[in-house]
């Protein structure tokens, strides 16, 4: 007989049971993987850029000119200019001398023999230094020197400065008609009668109006080019197109030209690389219209410019370069606009530079109504650039613009000859 107490205890201990279920179901087959595939790596740049073309080796007294054009490879970077006395020299790396890295055409090589033999290997090279296999070229300086006595030597080319304050104040319409008619036609003459080759403008109000001056006023023979600073002052180039060849023009945009000495309405400075058409001769011209007006802030602004146009000159100082324009002081302290700062210090002081304005002839009796007897516009010169200036007086290397009272310039413009033509 069964004890009354086993069923008891079972019905206790079923509720402390555990059960385990086995189920068997198939698995899921997984989409296969993506094998890896590593990234391809990049093709290396083994490609050198183009050859420098139009290379030309101008002589003159002890020195050579070189001018070239770079390839237009996207990724160009540079020009190696190697020279040696011989063309055996020249092809063994050991035996020749680098006379430039990533210089500018127009490269002055001076201090040679006259009649010796010299001759340049031109590399053209990329950001990944992939060099070209070079072009080679050679010349020989001669003292052949071109005369240039006075303003109508054919020898020369006449450059001038020209702020056209009273002239472009015309083109607003605060004149009337025939006063704007009038000062169009007296710029225009002193121009043209003075035999000027090249002038550098300042102050140019309307670009429409100015370019319709040139095609009227000076005629088809003239080129021109006008900055896009400078708001209703800005610079330009004008130029007899039978005797030179404008061939690169920008403005100077990048550091430390973009700053707030130069932002604004303040006019950067315009250069334009010129070539001589009869002598093949390459050099630059700085048209500048430094910050104006008298009070401390104006005086102050104009000394980080001149600061920053030295730096630069010397910086590309293989090219020979003439600095002109609007300065808007004299080049002393105590004298001109700013009496109490010599806003020009820069430049005066900077050994490579001559400035050829400091004693120009005054012609004051002819600008009875300008307000300034001193010259503020003013040519400065670097020593690959001075050897081709000739005295345009006597013994003054510039001199003064006569518009015998025009009211077409509130100042006394300045020019030069040079012995380029």
């Amino acid at each position: 007989m069964q004890a009354w107490w086993v069923p008891v205890l079972a019905l206790i201990f079923a509720g402390a049971c555990s059960y385990n279920k086995r189920v068997d179901a198939a698995d899921t087959v997984a989409s296969p993987s993506t094998p890896f595939v590593p990234p391809t790596p990049p093709v290396p740049d083994t490609t050198a850029p183009g050859n420098v073309t139009a290379t030309l080796v101008v002589a003159s007294n002890n020195t050579l000119q070189l001018s070239w054009v770079n390839p237009s490879d996207s990724d160009f970077k540079g020009t190696r200019i190697y020279w040696a006395t011989s063309a055996v020299n020249l092809n063994n790396a050991g035996t020749r001398t680098l006379l430039c890295e990533n210089c500018l055409p127009g490269l002055v090589h001076s201090g040679l023999a006259n009649g010796s033999t010299y001759h340049y290997l031109f590399i053209s090279y990329d950001y990944t230094g992939n060099a070209a296999a070079g072009v080679t070229t050679s010349g020989a300086p001669a003292n052949t020197t071109a005369s240039c006595p006075d303003a109508a030597a054919t020898d020369c080319l006449q450059i001038a400065s020209f702020n056209l304050e009273y002239f472009v104040s015309g083109f607003s319409g605060t004149n009337t008609v025939p006063q704007q008619d009038a000062k169009k036609t007296g710029a225009a003459n002193v121009i043209l009668n003075a035999g000027f080759d090249i002038v550098a403008l300042q102050e140019v109000k309307d670009a429409s109006v100015f370019t319709a001056w040139v095609s009227t006023n000076l005629g088809a023979g003239w080129g021109y080019t006008i900055s896009s600073s400078g708001c209703d002052a800005k610079t330009a180039f004008i130029y007899k197109t039978a005797l030179v060849t404008l061939t690169q023009v920008n403005e100077l945009s990048v550091a430390p030209f973009n700053t707030g000495d130069w932002d604004g309405c303040l006019r950067r400075p315009l250069v334009g690389m010129f070539k001589s058409i009869a002598t093949q001769r390459i050099f630059r011209l700085i048209d500048v219209h430094l910050k104006s007006g008298s009070d401390a802030s104006s005086c102050a602004t104009r000394q980080p410019q001149a600061s920053n146009l030295s730096t630069y000159i010397n910086d590309t100082n293989s090219v020979p370069t003439l600095l002109l324009g609007d300065m808007n002081d004299e080049v002393k302290a105590g004298v001109g606009i700013c009496s109490s700062i010599d806003t020009l210090n820069a430049l005066e002081t900077n050994a490579n530079l001559t400035i050829l304005s400091k004693t120009p002839t005054m012609e004051t009796g002819l600008f009875t109504n300008i307000p300034f007897s001193s010259t503020i516009d003013h040519l400065v010169v670097n020593g690959a650039f001075n050897a081709w200036v000739t005295p345009a007086r006597s013994t003054f290397t510039a001199d003064v613009v006569v518009h015998n009272n025009l009211n077409i310039s509130d100042h006394q413009p300045v020019f030069l000859w040079m012995k380029l033509r």
